[in-house]
């Protein structure tokens, strides 16, 4: 009896609108009933116009294709071009079961310009010169045979985020697929990871410096740090910060003040002389300015409220 025979409450798999997107390529994913384990039986030669993907689930038989054939064995995974005839022959001793889905792929107008284009050219080389090929690597195998048992377990207990996981999911065997193909057919373009914009290089380093709070920092040492004019790190500070240097620093150095005075039993004057402020007056002001209270005032109400959350549990 197979996976869809048990079920009491099968899926309209025709119907779920599947997509997964690579950047300009976008994955229709074409599903019915023999994404479960079906047995293999004897058909006529017959095409689609999606590439389909074969996963021999048990047993043994032959896949016939227009030119050749090929031998069809437990765990072994098949992918057939769009357009292709081919047609199954079950071993009569042996005879097995295969789960099946499809896909087509189109280019559509990219609704992530960072997602990068040779990865997109790639995939789309691999797959549009596809007639037939044969994954024969086992470990690959087992991922994708994986992978299409957390789709199905997905889309069969469907809760929140599940058309997420599944998309993921899809996206993951695509993947697999290009990479096997490749590894089939070997090309010659190298492959690298997108490096990051100006602004996530910048970004590190912006953190690291202000986490130094506590020393004399200016917009110059900044500057200097990310190898920017001051111009430059002033207009970069308030796109992404909305503040300026001063401003970020001020903010900064009240919040290290606030952990300080909420977890320790310095005095005003030391925890004013360690986020950088060698006035405690002057560091008093400020804090109060940004607050609306004194340090005094608010180790108090921090201490009082947890004083109270303890009690009370």
């Amino acid at each position: 009896m197979t996976n869809l025979q048990n079920r009491s409450v099968p899926v309209a798999w025709g119907q779920l609108n599947i997509k997964v997107r690579f950047g300009p390529l976008l994955f229709d994913i074409l599903l019915d009933n023999n994404i479960y384990p079906m047995t293999i039986v004897r058909n006529k030669k017959h095409n689609h116009a999606a590439i389909e993907l074969q996963f021999i689930d048990s047993g043994i038989g032959t896949l016939v294709l227009e030119d050749r054939e090929q031998q069809l064995e437990t765990g072994s995974i098949h992918i057939i071009g769009q357009h292709i005839f081919h047609s199954f022959e079950p071993d009569p001793v042996l005879p097995g079961e295969r789960s099946t889905f499809r896909f087509t792929f189109q280019d559509v107008p990219s609704a992530d310009p960072g997602f990068p284009k040779e990865e997109a050219e790639l995939i789309k080389a691999a797959l549009s010169r596809l007639t037939h090929c044969q994954l024969t690597d086992p470990i690959r195998n087992r991922t994708m045979f994986r992978l299409l048992a957390e789709a199905r377990t997905e889309m069969e207990n469907p809760a929140v985020g599940s058309y997420t996981k599944v998309l993921s999911v899809f996206a993951q065997m695509i993947v697999e697929l290009v990479r096997g193909i490749q590894t089939e057919h070997p090309a010659d373009r190298a492959y690298a990871i997108p490096r990051k914009d100006k602004y996530d290089q910048w970004s590190y380093l912006i953190d690291s410096f202000f986490s130094n709070c506590h020393k004399d920092l200016t917009l110059e040492m900044l500057a200097d740090t990310l190898n920017l004019s001051t111009k430059q790190t002033h207009r970069l500070l308030k796109k992404h910060f909305n503040a300026s240097f001063k401003h970020k620093l001020m903010h900064t150095r009240v919040e290290v003040a606030k952990d300080l005075l909420r977890t320790s039993s310095l005095s005003i004057e030391r925890i004013a002389g360690d986020v950088g402020y060698s006035s405690t007056q002057y560091f008093c002001h400020l804090f109060q300015q940004k607050t609306g209270m004194t340090p005094s005032e608010y180790r108090y109400m921090e201490r009082s409220g947890h004083a109270a959350a303890s009690f009370n549990n």
